[in-house]
């Protein structure tokens, strides 16, 4: 079997599929990716056969274009009623699809030029990703879309549909859509909404790493890892972590402050003595060896924690982590609160409170029973066949 997986160049969309691309090539068949940008990197530091589909193509402008839309600045009235609404029903905000559909288009034609000389036998394409159900229309192969978070929706497609017309038109496709199925990563108490399709284990990637010393030793006192993903850093800088920095030094814990490649803290002043800075660990590798987490609220970083089955606190700063954040508080697995109101009592209760502890450990083993990545692959060439 033929594999074509299609990701748009974002890591939140793309580290969810990578585990799954592996599984298909370690079972003996055929992956190929087609993405963009920094998403070919990414892909090929993975060990993946790539097809960069858009090399022309200006994506950050893409998403400066999109910056000025209300939904999209981040704590704007706007947003936050969209994503309460997002929250409650599973329907993704039509602003994002808009911005997906944008992304999408750019990057139709070349994932449709690769899938004619590839000729897959079926297609994986990530949620909110639009250029994969086009060729696999065009072609008459099945696809499968599969999610990065916790909304289990099957209409999104449909209507991203809609903002595709033209794509569809320029490649001489019928607007429909192929046969398809859907996988979902979130454990099945997290997710929002109903709807039909395989529950399949999240397996965390968050690409490689080397481990410092002081990572692979026993720790002296409890650990909290502190992150603001990726884009939140080189978006909206790390001030949104200044009131968690100054409650540091009154907490009896070391924290783990994990900001990436060339990591400036210069916006949170004089770090106190018990705050570890670190460039790029993969977050797995560092709450294996955590007891709490605090964070922006991304879906991948919110999975990884319920894997790692350590208790979140979630900060949200835009897009999805509204979302992430109220699915996490309403099944317990942690609190949530605003950036500026992070205070000493609120991280004690984090690393102290029996009853998130409960929880997560709970949610842990809900995802450990699930179906791995390997063994859905059987169930991939059945529904391809």
């Amino acid at each position: 079997m033929r594999v074509l997986f299609t990701m748009p160049p974002d890591l939140a969309h793309m580290f969810p599929l990578i585990p799954l691309a592996w599984a298909t090539r370690t079972c003996g068949h055929e992956v190929l990716i087609a993405t963009s940008e920094q998403g070919a990197d990414i892909t090929v530091k993975a060990g993946l056969p790539t097809a960069e589909v858009s090399p022309d193509v200006d994506f950050p402008a893409i998403f400066r274009r999109f910056a000025a839309v209300p939904f999209f600045q981040g704590r704007s009235p706007e947003h936050r009623e969209l994503s309460k609404q997002w929250a409650e029903t599973g329907v993704t905000p039509d602003p994002l699809l808009q911005l997906f559909a944008a992304v999408s288009d750019a990057m139709v034609d070349g994932v449709t030029r690769v899938a004619e000389h590839w000729r897959p036998d079926l297609v994986v394409y990530s949620r909110l990703e639009g250029a994969g159900p086009l060729a696999a229309r065009k072609l008459g192969v099945p696809a499968v879309e599969h999610d990065y978070g916790f909304i289990r929706n099957a209409t999104d497609s449909e209507r991203l549909l809609t903002h595709l017309s033209a794509s569809y038109r320029r490649n001489n496709v019928p607007p429909e859509l192929p046969r398809r199925t859907w996988i979902h990563v979130g454990p099945p108490s997290m997710m929002v909404d109903r709807g039909p399709g395989w529950a399949v284990r999240y397996v965390p990637y968050n690409a490689g790493g080397l481990l410092p010393d002081w990572l692979l030793q026993p720790r002296k006192r409890p650990r909290i890892g502190v992150t603001l993903g990726t884009v939140v850093p080189r978006t909206s800088g790390v001030g949104g972590l200044q009131r968690c920095m100054a409650s540091a030094t009154k907490v009896d814990a070391e924290f783990v402050l994990l900001l990436g490649a060339d990591p400036d803290t210069s916006a949170l002043g004089e770090l106190p003595d018990n705050v570890r800075v670190t460039g790029w660990i993969p977050l797995n590798s560092l709450l294996a060896v955590s007891d709490a987490l605090v964070h922006h609220g991304g879906a991948g970083t919110t999975l990884t924690a319920a894997c790692a089955g350590v208790p979140q606190l979630v900060i949200p700063h835009g897009a999805d982590h509204f979302v992430n954040a109220h699915v996490a508080a309403r099944r317990g697995v942690g609190l949530v609160c605003e950036p500026t109101a992070v205070t000493p009592d609120v991280l004690d209760t984090l690393l102290n409170s029996d009853q998130i502890r409960a929880a997560a450990a709970e949610v842990r083993a809900e995802i450990e029973r699930m179906p791995t990545p390997a063994q859905i692959v059987p169930k991939l060439l059945e529904f391809a066949s």
